[in-house]
């Protein structure tokens, strides 16, 4: 897990993005061809990937590769145990699963440094330093890559409170606060919003709002404008690796450096500019789990051409992602629904899950698994989620054979009917 001493190992790194960003094509495409030439080779060194490519594929061959399915993970897991052994004192990762499987991976030192030197390029390109009063609403999972930030010193004027706390709460401590920045997911964002412009709080000192984890509508960047006046810099990552991030110009920039991100159609092959496909990634700084073509059921929209900012990264378009909807209570309250998603992490087997609102009252959990969780694990999560809501709740299980996206290729995790 990061420390401080982590943070600051990756400083050079840092400084290697910034200037990287706007190397001219031949100097990128021989950066891609070494990391993935190493990668590769690394790649072929485990079993699974071995039986799976059939040969030594060099760089040019990335794009006719077997793609990684989460489900792959696993195996690929037990394939670095068992043929790395020193990889045993690298701590495992574990996913949160709040759109699909949980998985666990390794992350090796330069992986994590370039994880790092990438977010910290996303922050700074959009105006944050590390001495300035910022903001973090956020709810780290113990154990993620992630897990320490919340008690280094590394972050100088940072501050955190959790985006699950009463959003009443997290509008009073941001007024105390008074932040230049503030770093939350979209969900909570979109609540403590609809508060702050009920309330007629003022946030004087913010510049810039950072957002990541989930779906960003052009509804929510319109009412940040109008309610805080500012603009939303989004950051586009998972746990296995940072993918890309906005510039003030609006582009999704990919983190060349640190992974190759491939846009492709439903036969695998690039899609055109402007239509929307699968998201593919290539980790190019992780040797020990290195990660080859996988797929992580996002889609995207395909984009071509130079951005107006002068960075000469690859391009990304909209982001078809995890999607939330806010979950209304008794009384016209807003929950959050990350408050519903997590307790479900606990559901064993279980590949995909959504809870639907249907009126104040009712709930259907809906959870794609092979087969039934047991009675008493579902009458567990049943009273989690119950407390959490209130007696009044009546919370169904469903299991389906598919959970399928919106017209618009988003995966909505909630869906609060109410809101409709």
């Amino acid at each position: 897990m990061p420390t401080a001493s982590d943070l600051i190992a990756a400083v050079p790194a840092f400084c290697r993005l910034l200037r990287s960003q706007r190397d001219d094509a031949e100097v990128r495409r021989e950066r891609r061809t070494r990391r993935l030439e190493a990668v590769l080779r690394a790649a072929v060194s485990l079993p699974s990937y071995r039986r799976s490519f059939g040969g030594t594929p060099g760089p040019d061959e990335l794009a006719a590769l077997p793609l990684l399915s989460r489900s792959g993970v696993a195996e690929l897991l037990g394939d670095v145990r068992a043929s790395r052994p020193g990889t045993g004192s690298i701590p495992r990762v574990r996913t949160s699963g709040s759109s699909g499987e949980p998985i666990w991976l390794l992350f090796d030192p330069r992986h994590q440094r370039g994880r790092f030197a990438a977010r910290a390029r996303y922050l700074w390109e959009n105006g944050w330093r590390p001495q300035h009063r910022s903001a973090w609403m956020i709810g780290i999972l113990p154990g993620s890559p992630d897990g320490e930030l919340t008690r280094s010193r590394g972050l100088g004027g940072a501050r955190f409170f959790s985006h699950v706390e009463d959003f009443a709460r997290q509008v009073e401590w941001l007024r105390a606060l008074d932040p230049a920045h503030l770093y939350t997911l979209p969900s909570n964002l979109e609540a403590i919003v609809h508060l702050i412009e009920a309330r007629g709080v003022r946030l004087r000192s913010l510049r810039t709002v950072f957002t990541s984890g989930e779906v960003v509508e052009e509804a929510l960047r319109e009412r940040v404008r109008r309610v805080l006046g500012v603009e939303i810099a989004d950051g586009y990552g998972t746990t296995e690796a940072f993918l890309g991030w906005q510039c003030p110009a609006g582009s999704y920039h990919v983190n060349d450096e640190h992974v190759v991100v491939e846009i492709v159609d439903r036969a695998g092959r690039p899609a055109a500019p402007g239509t929307v496909g699968r998201v593919l990634f290539t980790t190019l700084e992780n040797l020990v789990m290195p990660l080859v073509r996988y797929e992580i059921d996002d889609f995207a929209e395909a984009v071509e051409g130079p951005c107006a900012c002068g960075r000469t990264l690859s391009r990304i378009g909209r982001i078809h992602g995890r999607a939330m909807n806010l979950f209304r209570m008794p009384g016209g309250a807003l929950l959050s629904p990350w408050k519903l998603v997590e307790p479900l992490r606990d559901l064993p087997t279980v590949r995909r899950s959504q809870v639907i609102q249907h009126d104040l009252e009712r709930f259907t959990v809906r959870f794609v698994s092979d087969v039934p969780p047991e009675a008493r694990v579902t009458q567990r999560i049943r009273e989690q989620l119950v407390g959490l809501v209130g007696p009044h709740a009546r919370f169904a299980f469903e299991r389906v054979d598919d959970i399928p996206r919106t017209g618009r290729g988003k995966f909505m995790s909630t869906i609060c009917e109410l809101a409709r």
